[in-house]
């Protein structure tokens, strides 16, 4: 995978969606039950934005 200069940017964008959903799903977790739809579905987010990291951080 060719490298990109915005993959420093959008790294760090990542880390910090990362996070804030991160601390979403706890509060919401905590509120509702860490098996409800809405922290599923937040937990979920978390997931897809990880990938979306390892993506653009992995080397071939």
């Amino acid at each position: 995978m060719q490298r990109y200069r915005y993959d420093g940017t959008l790294r760090k964008a990542l880390l910090v969606d990362i996070e804030a959903a991160r601390e979403l799903m706890i509060k919401v977790g905590l509120e509702e039950r860490f098996t409800s739809h809405n922290t599923i579905l937040i937990s979920q987010l978390v997931d897809q934005l990880l990938n979306h990291l390892e993506k653009i951080t992995s080397t071939d």
